[in-house]
């Protein structure tokens, strides 16, 4: 993955991690957007987990690359 996609994809993650978690102690635990909501932290967690792992494995194999040379 190209650095800037990563950066940008990150930022996305963030952003939209924050916006989930500020609705989660407004509304009720009973209502489906409750559920909806922790759904979408889940999702967004995923997300976010494989972006930083697509970036440490960029990071690593550029500098596999540059100590061979």
């Amino acid at each position: 993955m190209n650095p800037v996609i990563g950066r940008i994809a990150f930022n996305l993650g963030m952003t939209v991690l924050v916006l989930a978690l500020i609705p989660l102690f407004i509304i009720s635990p009973n209502s489906a957007e409750f559920y909806v909501d922790i759904i979408a932290l889940i999702f967004i967690s995923i997300f976010l987990a494989i972006v930083i792992w697509d970036v440490r494995k960029q990071v690593k194999k550029e500098y596999v690359k540059k100590a061979k040379d």
